[in-house]
């Protein structure tokens, strides 16, 4: 049983029931509280993969981690989930789900990364500047983190792309070259 695949599939399913009834966007935000309610309480899949536990409780629990008060399609979906007994696969498919929606809607995640807290202006600027030079018009979402072992500089990704401007990593090239040129005269 491939976990990839039967988590695309019910992503899909759950993105196209979405869209046919206008509710992707409040599916979307429902999908992110569960991941992130999954990354805070942990007995989250130990309580989804008990057996004993009965399928209206199981739905509860995925229903009550996505949201107080969560969309009619969100609790079909859960019931859908549960009734083919995939609820172990519910972070899989919710990471899965946030994907394909991201993809439709060209939403990209940027990260910056700096030795230091970057100024708010800063952060706003490069998520401009990124969405302008993009040929496909897309949303940036950038997510700043403080890293201090980086010394100095930045390191920016989006998507697949990665641009490391890092004194740490200066450091590192100089040290490789300064080793590889020290071995041709010995």
């Amino acid at each position: 049983m491939d976990i990839g695949v039967i988590a695309k599939r019910y992503a899909k399913a759950l993105l196209l029931f979405a869209q046919e009834e206008k509710a992707e966007d409040l599916v979307y935000q429902e999908v992110l509280q569960f991941i992130e309610s999954y990354s805070k309480v942990p007995q989250l899949a130990t309580v989804l993969g008990n057996p004993l536990l009965p399928a209206k409780k199981k739905e509860m629990v995925i229903c009550q981690a996505a949201s107080t008060e969560v969309s009619p399609v969100f609790q079909k979906f859960a019931t859908l989930v549960v009734a083919h007994r995939r609820e172990s696969f519910m972070l899989f498919i919710a990471h899965s789900f946030v994907t394909l929606y991201r993809e439709l809607k060209h939403i990209s995640i940027g990260k910056l990364i700096t030795a230091v807290p970057a100024n708010e202006v800063v952060a706003k600027r490069l998520e401009k500047m990124i969405e302008k030079r993009s040929e496909n018009s897309i949303d940036v979402i950038m997510e700043t983190t403080v890293d201090p072992n980086i010394l100095g500089g930045f390191i920016f990704q989006l998507d697949d792309m990665r641009l490391d401007a890092s004194v740490s990593t200066q450091f590192e090239q100089i040290k490789k070259q300064f080793i590889e040129k020290n071995k041709r005269i010995i």
